[in-house]
């Protein structure tokens, strides 16, 4: 058994922890995280406002305080969709913006100009024009790996050309603000000469636009990604980094999120169309139920070092102890014997 365990140490410091290191500093998954992490206060309140909408009172009730929010959610539904949709519908703006502003920082690039960048080329392939009218269908949950894919591509794109010395340079007497604009005006052009060509192709041989194409290729892993054997990898996989010393909880969110939130607004719209809810495995149900009480399920452990009374903890190993604000890092790393 001794034998076993040092093998399987072993192997994870050799093999493992090296690569998990690597992926762990991988520029574009360190993007792709700050970028859900940019849109996380807009979602927040767009979730909370699909909460107010459709409180968890039987539409039957006679309750005076629920059968009066029920009227008043009714008679104004309308009205009070708007800040979901302005937010929870249009996650993939914050997503695209927030990718780009981030691969802009890591390439020292301004990062508004790399972000409004990122925002443009997602709505030159998600954003068709028919009818007189724009549609809106991607602009969501299922717009997410097409936000993820024409952030890293112009970001890419605009470093290469920054770095071949390709753009427009003006003395320096000239405002930076002006500078600035004039700088990002080869990176739009390329942008729009490669993109939006790409885009009718794709349409012209296959019928579909690029979102809709990604969401077709993509539709067996977005499946796959709500299923028990997902949650057990991906738990799995969290808490072998945690022994290896990484931070495993940020790899695996990093990872999952496109599929995450692709799910959840999949689940919001069907909250919001009255039917039953498709999806199972999304954040809420990593962070409340597979990881609750923080990463390895330290609540117990909380417990048991209020109840001991052998170990003096930092104040944060406090907060540790409700669930709610999941944070296992100070039991980790704080708590220490008397001597």
């Amino acid at each position: 058994m001794s034998t076993l365990y040092e093998s399987m140490v072993e192997v994870i410091e050799r093999h493992i922890t090296p690569m998990a290191g690597r992926v762990g500093q991988q520029k574009h998954i360190i993007a792709i995280r700050d970028g859900f992490l940019a849109a996380l206060p807009f979602m927040i309140i767009g979730s909370f406002m699909l909460v107010f909408i459709f409180p968890p009172f039987d539409p039957d009730t006679h309750w005076g305080f629920a059968r009066s929010w029920l009227d008043f959610s009714v008679r104004y539904r309308n009205q009070l969709m708007l800040p979901f949709n302005r937010s929870m519908g249009v996650m993939t703006f914050f997503i695209s913006v927030g990718i780009g502003a981030s691969l802009g920082k890591h390439y020292k690039l301004d990062p508004i100009m790399s972000g409004l960048l990122a925002f443009m080329a997602f709505l030159l392939v998600a954003a068709p024009y028919h009818d007189k009218q724009i549609s809106v269908a991607y602009f969501s949950g299922q717009g997410i790996f097409t936000a993820i894919l024409a952030a890293i591509y112009s970001s890419e794109m605009y470093a290469w050309l920054k770095s071949h010395n390709i753009t427009i340079r003006l003395p320096k007497e000239v405002p930076t603000g002006v500078a600035r604009s004039f700088e990002i005006l080869i990176p739009v052009v390329v942008i729009v000469a490669t993109l939006h060509p790409l885009n009718l192709l794709v349409e012209h041989f296959t019928g579909m636009i690029i979102p809709e194409a990604i969401m077709q290729l993509l539709a067996p892993l977005v499946s796959a990604s709500d299923s028990l054997p997902a949650m057990l990898l991906s738990v799995l996989v969290c808490q072998i980094l945690w022994f290896a010393g990484i931070h495993g909880a940020l790899i695996v969110t990093g990872i999952m999120n496109p599929f995450w939130m692709t799910n959840l607004a999949l689940n919001q719209s069907a909250l919001a169309a009255g039917t039953p809810l498709p999806h199972i495995y999304l954040q809420g149900f990593w962070d409340h139920y597979l990881l609750i009480g923080g990463v390895g399920s330290t609540l117990p452990l909380a417990f048991l070092l209020l109840l001991a009374g052998r170990y003096i903890c930092a104040p944060l190993d406090a907060w540790a102890s409700c669930p709610a604000f999941l944070i296992s890092t100070s039991l980790f790393y704080s708590a220490r014997r008397l001597s």
